[in-house]
C-alpha cells in the first residue's frame, strides 16, 4: 500500500508541476535571464532527485544482485578404463613417429566393445599397415595408462 501511495503522490506532483509550468510560461513574456535559468535547473534537479528516491524505494533499500551462476559439476573419471602399458608402443613410418596402443594387444586384453571405435586409426609403418588406438583419443574418452 505504501508503494502505491508513493506512486500516486509522485504522479500527482509531476502532473501539477507540468500543468503550472504551462500556465506560467504562457502568461509571461519571453525572457532569457539568469533567474529563469536557475529556476529551470533547480526544477530539473528536483525531478531527477525525486526519480532517484523513488527508484531506491522500489528496491527497498537493498542493492539488486545478479542471481548466482550455475556450477558445472565434472563427472569423476572412471578408473576402470586402464590401458596396459605393454600395449603402448612407438611406431616408425615414412612420415615420422607415432605413439599409440596396438589394436591387437588392446583387443586381446579387453572386450572390443569397451574400446571407442573413433580412436582406432590405420597407420603406415616401416613394417606395413597397422591398426593403432590413438593415445590422446583414449585419454579424452576416460582411459588411463597403467
Amino acid at each position: 500500500m505504501f508503494k502505491s501511495l508513493l506512486r500516486l503522490l509522485a504522479a500527482a506532483s509531476l502532473s501539477l508541476t507540468l500543468a503550472l509550468t504551462g500556465i506560467v510560461a504562457s502568461t509571461t513574456p519571453a525572457q532569457a535571464d539568469n533567474e529563469n535559468l536557475r529556476r529551470f535547473l533547480g526544477a530539473a534537479a528536483g525531478i531527477a532527485l525525486l526519480g532517484t528516491v523513488l527508484n531506491n524505494n522500489r528496491n527497498n533499500g537493498h542493492p539488486h544482485y545478479a542471481p548466482p551462476t550455475r556450477q558445472v559439476i565434472v563427472p569423476p573419471v572412471r578408473h576402470s578404463l586402464v590401458a596396459p602399458s605393454r600395449c603402448y608402443t612407438r611406431f616408425s613410418g615414412p612420415q615420422g613417429h607415432f605413439s599409440g596402443f596396438g589394436a591387437q594387444c588392446m583387443q586381446s586384453s579387453y572386450y572390443a566393445n569397451q574400446l571407442p571405435s573413433s580412436c582406432l586409426d590405420r597407420v603406415f609403418t616401416n613394417r606395413g599397415w597397422r591398426h593403432v588406438y590413438d593415445a590422446q583419443c583414449l585419454y579424452r574418452h576416460g582411459w588411463v595408462r597403467s
